[in-house]
């Protein structure tokens, strides 16, 4: 999920950078500094315009995760695309976001804390086959209806 949205993220940000694509609103540095504007303007040709935007993009990019729910709003209103789960999820968007949060939280428990079990510490949670396939459900669908937005 996290490698998707650094995509449409990646993407769009240089689309936007090189006027390839208008958002009213953008700010066209998306965070750039100075010297990686001054790097992607002056490049001679456009594909090295290109190369030099997605080069500095993705490393302001390689510094954050879109996983949370309002990490990835945020990241996707970076580059135009606002109001992403009301607009994708409609009145359901809030039942979406505390699912897609509990995911998120489980994700972090297993990589940071090797998913001990916070009410009894030194014992791993137990996580069931149907767990598993529900979280990736959860990620699958939320990324496939967002998609259409993007």
């Amino acid at each position: 999920m996290d490698h998707y949205f650094h995509g449409v993220v990646l993407d769009r940000g240089v689309d936007m950078l090189l006027g390839r694509a208008v958002i009213s609103g953008f700010h066209r540095t998306i965070g750039l500094q100075f010297g990686s504007v001054r790097d992607i303007v002056t490049a001679i040709t456009p594909g090295d315009q290109e190369l030099e935007a997605r080069k500095h993009i993705a490393a302001r990019l390689g510094k954050e995760t879109f996983q949370s729910p309002d990490d990835i709003a945020s990241a996707l209103a970076l580059v135009g695309v606002t109001g992403v789960w009301k607009t994708a999820f409609g009145n359901g968007a809030g039942a979406v976001k505390t699912s897609l949060g509990l995911v998120v939280t489980r994700r972090n428990r297993i990589v940071h804390q090797a998913d001990s079990d916070p009410l009894n510490p030194g014992v791993v949670t137990p996580l069931s086959a149907i767990d598993a396939l529900d979280a990736i459900s959860t990620v699958e669908s939320t990324v496939q209806t967002i998609d259409s937005y993007c």
